[in-house]
C-alpha cells in the first residue's frame, strides 16, 4: 500500500513540474531574436541602474538629517558639525555654504535645493539621470580633490 502511494505522489510531481515546464517556457510565437529586443526594455533596464533627482534627494538627505539628534526634523550648527568630524573638509566652512538663509539649521528645502544643484552638476549628459558612469566618475573626483566633500 505504501508503494503505491509513493507512486501515485512521483506521478502527481511529474506531472505538476511538466505543467509548470509548459505554462513558463515562452514559445516560438512570443520568442524574438537574438538582438531584437524592444526598446522600452532596454530604456527600463538602462533607467533600472540609473538614479532620478528624487531618489538622490531622498537617499542624501536621509544620511543628511541622521545628523538630526534632536528630531526637529532640522539639523542644527552643532548637530551637522558632530556628525562632520571624520571628513576631509572643514565642516564648519561646508555648514555656512549649506545654511542659505543663516538661520543656523540645514531644513528640508535647503538640503533638497543643495541636493539639486549636486544632482544638476554630476548629470554630465543633462538626461535627468544620473547612471552608474556618472556616479563612478563623481566617486574617482571625489577619491582625487582633497575637496570640500560637496562631490557624491
Amino acid at each position: 500500500m505504501k508503494a503505491i502511494r509513493m507512486k501515485n505522489k512521483s506521478k502527481m510531481l511529474l506531472g505538476r513540474t511538466a505543467f509548470v515546464a509548459v505554462v513558463l517556457t515562452p514559445t516560438g510565437a512570443c520568442a524574438q531574436p537574438v538582438g531584437q529586443g524592444t526598446p522600452v526594455k532596454q530604456e527600463t533596464a538602462a533607467t533600472a541602474a540609473s538614479v532620478s533627482l528624487s531618489t538622490y534627494q531622498a537617499r542624501h538627505a536621509r544620511k543628511l538629517l541622521a545628523a538630526d539628534t534632536d528630531s526637529d526634523g532640522k539639523v542644527s550648527r552643532a548637530e551637522f558639525l558632530a556628525a562632520g568630524k571624520g571628513g576631509k573638509a572643514d565642516p564648519a566652512k561646508r555648514f555656512a555654504k549649506l545654511d542659505a538663509n543663516g538661520d543656523g539649521t540645514l531644513d528640508k528645502a535647503e538640503i533638497d535645493a543643495m541636493l539639486s544643484r549636486r544632482f544638476k552638476r554630476l548629470d554630465t549628459n543633462g538626461d535627468g539621470l544620473l547612471s552608474a558612469d556618472e556616479r563612478a566618475a563623481a566617486h574617482a573626483r571625489k577619491g582625487k580633490d582633497a575637496g570640500d566633500g560637496s562631490e557624491s
